[in-house]
């Protein structure tokens, strides 16, 4: 069984939680968090301009991405 590493989130009201990666970016993408960690630190949602990925624009981040990679027909046929 593959342990996945859960990535830890603050939400609006204010609690926090511990998410999957896919989850991260659906967070991110409807605004359910204020902010989330990465391993060099806090990243503020809003303040910071987090997005999604988007592998067309790749080279803007440069430190270690630990998400895993979108699955596409590729590397899922069954997708």
């Amino acid at each position: 069984m593959v342990k996945r590493q859960l990535i830890e989130v603050v939400y609006p009201d204010g609690t926090s939680g511990q998410v999957s990666n896919d989850v991260l970016d659906v967070l991110i993408a409807t605004g359910k968090i204020l902010k989330f960690r990465r391993a060099d630190g806090w990243v503020d949602v809003i303040r910071d301009h987090a997005c999604l990925r988007d592998y067309r624009n790749d080279g803007g981040f440069t430190g270690q991405d630990r998400r895993t990679p979108w699955q596409t027909a590729e590397t899922n046929p069954d997708a």
